[in-house]
C-alpha cells in the first residue's frame, strides 16, 4: 500500500494572494511545507495544484525541487486530490495544506501508525481541535476518497476535501474514524499557526529565525516547541492572536442555513464514544461506524 503526501496549493488565497511562495527566511512557504514533510516516512509527496495560468510559478518551484505535482480544478479539491492521488498509484493519502508551514512530520508518522494499525477509513489529528491549529494532518485510504468523492453533494467540502468524512452530518455516518488528540503539553487549540495573512507571515518568520540563528533546539521547529517559544515570547504572538478567522465550520453552517437541508454542524465536532492508544502511548479516540475495529492488511 503505498503512502503518498498530497500537499493542496494554489496562488490565488483571497486573504493573501501569492502567500505559497512568499519568503520565510529564505525559502518560499511552499518549499517550508515540502521540507517538513520530507522528513516523515511517507513514500511519495505530490503538490496538487491548479490549471491556472497563476500557479505555474508553483509548478515552477516543484520542478526545481524534484517534487512531483498534479494539475486540476482550482474549486474541487477533492476531486483534484483524488486525481492526484491515482495519477501516482497512492494508495494511503496523507493531506496537508499548503498553509501549514510548520507541520510536524512527527504528528505525519503517528497518524499513518494509527490508520495502518485500525481498520479505520480516516486517522486525523482535527475532527475535534486539541493541537494548535496549523498542525492538522489527515491519513485516509484512497477507497474511501473515492466513495467521498461520489457522496458529497456540497461545494463547501469540496474545497476542503475530506471534511465530508469527518464534519458533515450527512457523510460522516458512513465512515469509519479515528480522532487523535493532542497530548496534554501539546493541548493549545487556542493557538493558530497557519499561514493566511501579513501577521501570520510576520510570526513565522521570527519563528524560523531561530533555526536560521542556528538554535540547537533537541526536536527542530516541532510543535511543542513552537508552544514553548509562544510562551516565552507572548508578545511575538499578540497580532496573530487578534486576527478574526472564519472557520471551515463556519462556512458549513453558512451554506447548509442557506439551504436549509441539512440541520448545522456542532461547534466542537461530533461526541466520542471510544478509547484507543496511539504508537507513541498517547491516547486518541475512536468512533466505531459499521465496520470492526482490527489490523489494517
Amino acid at each position: 500500500m503505498k503512502i503518498g503526501a498530497i500537499i493542496q496549493a494554489r496562488m490565488t488565497s483571497s486573504r493573501l494572494p501569492g502567500k505559497m511562495l512568499m519568503d520565510i527566511c529564505g525559502k518560499p512557504a511552499l518549499e517550508r511545507v515540502i521540507k517538513r514533510v520530507q522528513a516523515s516516512k511517507v513514500e511519495d509527496i505530490i503538490v496538487a495544484t491548479t490549471v491556472n495560468d497563476s500557479d505555474n510559478a508553483i509548478v515552477e518551484l516543484c520542478e526545481k525541487l524534484g517534487c512531483k505535482y498534479y494539475r486540476g480544478s482550482e474549486d474541487d479539491v477533492l476531486l483534484r486530490v483524488l486525481e492526484a492521488a491515482k495519477a501516482f498509484e497512492v494508495d494511503t493519502i496523507v493531506e496537508i495544506t499548503g498553509d501549514m508551514t510548520l507541520v510536524d512530520y512527527r504528528h505525519i508518522d503517528t497518524l499513518i501508525d494509527v490508520f495502518n494499525n485500525n481498520e479505520c477509513d480516516i486517522a486525523l489529528n482535527a475532527e475535534i481541535f486539541t493541537f494548535p491549529r496549523g498542525f492538522e494532518t489527515r491519513v485516509l485510504s484512497r477507497e474511501a476518497l473515492e466513495r467521498c468523492n461520489k457522496e458529497c453533494d456540497n461545494p463547501v467540502d469540496r474545497q476542503h476535501c475530506s471534511t465530508w468524512m469527518f464534519w458533515n452530518p450527512k457523510g460522516k455516518q458512513g465512515y469509519k474514524i479515528i480522532n487523535w488528540e493532542a497530548p496534554t503539553e501539546q493541548r493549545r487549540p487556542n493557538l493558530e499557526f497557519t499561514l493566511d495573512t501579513a501577521e501570520d507571515l510576520e510570526f513565522l518568520n521570527w519563528i524560523y529565525s531561530f533555526e536560521n540563528a542556528g538554535y540547537n533546539f533537541s526536536n527542530g521547529l516541532d510543535c511543542q516547541t513552537v508552544i514553548n517559544l509562544v510562551d516565552t515570547y507572548p508578545n511575538k504572538y499578540a497580532k496573530v492572536d487578534k486576527i478574526k478567522r472564519k472557520s471551515v465550520i463556519d462556512e458549513e453552517n453558512e451554506w447548509y442555513e442557506s439551504h436549509k437541508n441539512v440541520k448545522p454542524l456542532e461547534k466542537k465536532g461530533a461526541k466520542q464514544d471510544e478509547q484507543i492508544q496511539s504508537p507513541d502511548n498517547r491516547i486518541g479516540r475512536s468512533r466505531t461506524r459499521g465496520r470492526p475495529s482490527g489490523k489494517r492488511k
